[in-house]
């Protein structure tokens, strides 16, 4: 081996020893490499660099470090075309998104799924109002074609988002590739309350998807009753 190789190997071994320390917050650990010269923006088998895994796993002291003190890259992507900002706000860390926009982290970045940060809100309201202040188009439509606003009807809900990007200029009408619409999904998925709320805020329940499925096809015997009711009464009161 030459002296090269062997430097080589050293320092990609150093390198590696920055990922794990980012894991446990061990910053002093970091600083020790740092100042030996190791690069704490060096990319794992995944093109993960620390900033990544700092934002992945709530490490804040970390992250500040790392952008303060190694100047790390704040719009890095991984080999999915991550950027840490999509790492801590799918991993729910409003503190370490506020941080990373505030170093200038570009809420607009799309993935290799065409998703920008705000897709991955996952319902939590702080992080959601903190991407909406920086993110151009909220309407934004991933390779699937769904919208921040679709995603948040996914999993458990949070009406309070779903206000949010309402709010925000978010389209209730919406089509996916499949030619579904929020209400769509909202039905799909059990969530009669969400569905009310898209209702009050102009969703058309007579929307079709690609499979010729009305909204109010979807819906409980129960449920599609009150949703003909509502549309109705919206129906007269616009006509008097």
């Amino acid at each position: 081996m030459s002296l090269n190789d062997f430097t080589f190997r050293s320092l990609r071994a150093m390198e590696l020893e920055t990922h794990a320390a980012v894991k446990v917050g061990d910053v002093s650990k970091l600083q020790k490499l740092l100042d030996n010269g190791v690069n704490l923006d060096a990319k794992d088998e995944d093109e993960r660099t620390p900033l990544h895994w700092a934002c992945a796993t709530g490490r804040l002291d970390v992250a500040e470090f790392l952008l303060e003190c190694a100047k790390a890259t704040v719009n890095v992507q991984d080999d999915a075309g991550w950027t840490p900002l999509m790492s801590a706000a799918s991993a729910g860390h409003g503190d370490i998104v506020g941080l990373l926009l505030s170093k200038g982290a570009n809420a607009n970045l799309p993935n290799e799924n065409g998703q920008i940060p705000l897709h991955y809100h996952r319902g939590r309201q702080e992080v959601a109002e903190l991407l909406l202040d920086y993110t151009r188009d909220v309407n934004q439509a991933d390779n699937t074609g769904s919208t921040p606003l679709m995603r948040a009807i996914g999993g458990k809900p949070s009406p309070v988002v779903i206000a949010l990007l309402l709010d925000h200029g978010a389209k209730v009408n919406t089509r996916d590739v499949g030619g579904n619409t929020p209400l769509h999904l909202a039905i799909s998925e059990g969530y009669e309350d969400i569905a009310r709320f898209l209702l009050e805020n102009g969703a058309n329940p007579n929307a079709k998807n690609n499979d010729e499925e009305r909204c109010t096809d979807l819906a409980k015997p129960a449920f599609r009753a009150e949703i003909q009711m509502l549309a109705s009464k919206k129906k007269g009161a616009s006509h008097p």
